[in-house]
């Protein structure tokens, strides 16, 4: 489906919108708390049907909406284990981060918020 959208998109000479349903880049895309929460523990919360099904795959974004599960899987998937104190600390850096910058933050924008010790 992503393959004939793109397709179609090309031969119209018209971007397909981010925001647009099932083919859009930001389909799959959760950044806010409770989104990013839910759909960590159970992607049907938000995902009708999985990204792959479609051609996409999960994106989980770290910005100024985010919350601290959504921070601590990121974290953990990267062998990182923190506190809840630290993890709140590194939230925080995120969220001032993201809209010092006016956008997402990438993962090793991310990990350079991790305290050192």
């Amino acid at each position: 489906m992503l393959e004939l959208s793109r397709l179609v998109a090309k031969a119209a000479n018209w971007p397909v919108p981010p925001w647009k349903a099932i083919v859009g880049e930001n389909t799959f895309a959760h950044e806010s708390g409770i989104h990013a929460h839910g759909v960590l523990q159970n992607p049907g919360t938000y995902e009708p049907f999985a990204p792959e099904d479609v051609g996409w795959e999960r994106r989980l974004v770290v910005g100024k909406h985010s919350g601290r599960h959504l921070i601590f899987s990121v974290l953990q998937e990267h062998g990182i284990t923190l506190s809840q104190p630290e993890i709140q600390s590194v939230l925080d850096a995120v969220k001032h981060q993201s809209v010092k910058v006016k956008r997402s933050l990438t993962v090793e924008e991310l990990l350079s918020l991790v305290p050192q010790g």
